[in-house]
C-alpha cells in the first residue's frame, strides 16, 4: 500500500496543484464562496498556523491547514482542498487525516468550519473524522446551504 507524506505547503507549490483541484471542492469554493481557487489556496497557506500537503506516490492528493479564529477562544478553523488524486490513494489519504485533527486539537480548543451541502465525499469524510455538525443554513456571498461542522477538544479528566 501507498503510504502518504505530510509536507509543508510551499507558496511554489500552489500553480501546480491549482488545476489538480477535485470539482465538488472547487465548486464549494469558487462556486459557492466566490472565491477564485488560486486566491483561495494562497490565503490558506498565508493565514494557517499550519498548512501543508498530503503527498502519495509523489502525487498531491490534498493541501491542508488550520487558521486561528479567535485566540481568546481557543477556535480554530480547520480547512482541505483535495486534488483528483485522492479517489486513488483513500486509504493512504485518510490514515494522516486523524493524527493531523489530533495536532489541530492541541493548538485549539475548538475547531469550526462551514461546508457545502452538495460536497457529500467531504461531509462523509468530516463524520468519519469525527466532526459534529448543524442544520444546513444559507452562507457565502450566495447564500447557498452549508453546514457548519465543529469538534471540540476531550475535556480533562
Amino acid at each position: 500500500m501507498a503510504r502518504a507524506e505530510v509536507l509543508p505547503l510551499r507558496a511554489e507549490d500552489i500553480a501546480a496543484i491549482e488545476p489538480l483541484v477535485r470539482q465538488a471542492d472547487r465548486d464549494e469554493i469558487t462556486e459557492a464562496l466566490g472565491i477564485p481557487m488560486l486566491q483561495a489556496l494562497h490565503d490558506g497557506l498565508r493565514n494557517s498556523t499550519k498548512a501543508s500537503r498530503i503527498v502519495v506516490g509523489g502525487k498531491v492528493v490534498a493541501v491542508f491547514g488550520d487558521a486561528t479564529y479567535s485566540l481568546l477562544g481557543g477556535v480554530g478553523i480547520p480547512w482541505l482542498i483535495s486534488t483528483i488524486h485522492v479517489e486513488r490513494y483513500p486509504r493512504a489519504f485518510l490514515a494522516v487525516c486523524r493524527p493531523e485533527v489530533a495536532e489541530m486539537l492541541e493548538r485549539h480548543a475548538e475547531l469550526v468550519n462551514f461546508v457545502d451541502v452538495r460536497n457529500t465525499v467531504a461531509i462523509r469524510w468530516l463524520r468519519w473524522l469525527g466532526f459534529e455538525f448543524c442544520e444546513p443554513e444559507p452562507y457565502g456571498p450566495k447564500g447557498m446551504m452549508f453546514q457548519r461542522f465543529w469538534m471540540r477538544r476531550a475535556p480533562c479528566a
